[in-house]
């Protein structure tokens, strides 16, 4: 796994983690997806992430762990915000992947 296009994605919903990963995986990056915040914080802390897409269902207090693990790599910490009606794919689709595009 090359660290250049590395993206971990931390939900609550595995079948969400996993529809979020495949649909990042299709726009050419390489992605990993947990639902505890120990993995999330584990791998973080290896330092091969671009980014980390936090998921909506994160509970407010999971947040600044992962804000503090990613900042000494200088990894973007993506929140997902779906607008009502919105899709998870659709949000994946049309808002996390362009800003990971402008990342890479």
């Amino acid at each position: 796994m090359s660290d250049k296009k590395n993206v971990l994605v931390l939900g609550r919903e595995r079948h969400l983690v996993d529809a979020s990963t495949d649909l990042i995986e299709a726009n050419g990056f390489n992605a990993v997806g947990v639902t505890r915040d120990e993995e999330a914080l584990a791998l973080l802390d290896t330092g091969r992430f671009i980014a980390v897409l936090v998921g909506s269902g994160v509970e407010w207090e999971s947040r600044p762990p992962v804000h503090q693990h990613a900042a000494p790599h200088g990894t973007a910490v993506l929140q997902a915000q779906r607008i009502p009606m919105q899709t998870v794919q659709d949000h994946v689709r049309h808002v996390i992947v362009p800003r990971l595009l402008e990342i890479a």
